[in-house]
């Protein structure tokens, strides 16, 4: 890369590169101290009962705000317009339609400021060629559109998804209605069993999205729009997701050294992550692995786990099994 003459004397000057990382600095600490994040945080905290509708409910009072919201975002666009190399402190959040930066985030809620781009809209359904599926993500999220963009969004059901979900058991999703939106409404989506799809927009959709962690499903659900039959299902939870990497990681160093530490991990409360391990476990070592597949397939709590252990049990372990 060649830099040009701006980026490079900004290199060549360590006292303006600490000039910019001490004024993204002094930005992220007033986001944080500001009242709306601390009031919100407290607000959370004390709530007596931590329903998913409470959460929800201490996220209106930050969303209903917006003069302060902007007033923050000056802030934030005057830093970047005195440097070029000011950064600001909240995180980007991006994917093929929707674009945003996450405000607010703690255990049990994400609150975020988005855009949905009328073009990528549009480009995504030309490439679908009206095939597509519908998303259930598990949680309780609110949108508040302040530019609506026109749209015309189609609402969704499905069986909901709970802890003993069974693929084979997902049933189909059902359409229930089509509705216009208008600049101001809000759209409150139990992903546990609701969803919706943007059909139209004339225009680009900026909104906010609170979505609450607490009582969620354990796994998001995929269902296809022509056959409205179960896809696929992935991971909510971050904790588990690291897991399961880390798990991999130790799979692929061949440190059988962690096949202990393998084996607490299966103690994980969600079903996917207990026989994501398993089937690491067995790739490692197989005959250390034994005794635990026989646990999963005598006395795992979800049905797919003792079925999928008892099954490689016979396939792999038959004077075992």
């Amino acid at each position: 890369m060649i830099p040009s003459p701006a980026l490079a004397a900004w290199l060549a000057d360590p006292s303006a590169q600490r000039a910019s990382f001490d004024a993204v600095q002094a930005s992220a600490a007033k986001w944080g101290r500001h009242p709306l994040m601390t009031q919100l945080e407290r607000a959370i905290v004390e709530l007596p009962e931590k329903s998913p509708e409470a959460i929800l409910a201490a996220a209106d009072v930050f969303m209903d705000k917006m003069g302060d919201v902007e007033g923050l975002f000056d802030d934030l666009i005057a830093g970047s317009r005195a440097d070029p190399y000011f950064r600001p402190p909240i995180y980007p959040l991006s994917s093929e339609i929707h674009s945003g930066l996450l405000l607010f985030h703690n255990a049990h809620l994400s609150l975020a400021l988005g855009v949905t781009g009328v073009d990528q809209l549009a480009a995504k359904k030309l490439a679908q060629r009206g095939v597509g599926s519908i998303g259930f993500n598990g949680l309780l999220t609110k949108f508040r559109y302040l530019k609506a963009g026109d749209a015309v969004l189609s609402f969704w059901e499905a069986p909901p998804i709970t802890g003993d979900f069974v693929a084979a058991e997902a049933g189909k999703a059902r359409f229930l209605e089509q509705r216009r939106i208008r600049d101001g409404d809000e759209v409150v989506i139990d992903g546990r069993y609701q969803s919706f799809v943007i059909e139209h927009a004339t225009r680009d959709m900026v909104y906010f999205q609170a979505m609450v962690r607490q009582g969620g499903a354990p796994i998001t659900a995929e269902y296809d729009r022509e056959s409205l039959s179960f896809l696929s299902a992935s991971s909510t939870d971050e904790a588990s997701s690291r897991i399961q990497m880390m798990v991999s990681l130790l799979r692929v160093m061949e440190r059988e050294d962690a096949l202990p530490l393998m084996v607490e991990a299966l103690d994980s409360p969600q079903f996917y992550t207990r026989w994501h391990v398993m089937r690491e476990m067995l790739a490692l070592d197989a005959d250390g692995a034994l005794p635990s597949l026989r646990r999963l397939a005598e006395a795992d709590p979800h049905p797919e786990v003792r079925a999928a252990a008892a099954q490689t049990l016979r396939l792999f372990f038959e004077e075992a099994a």
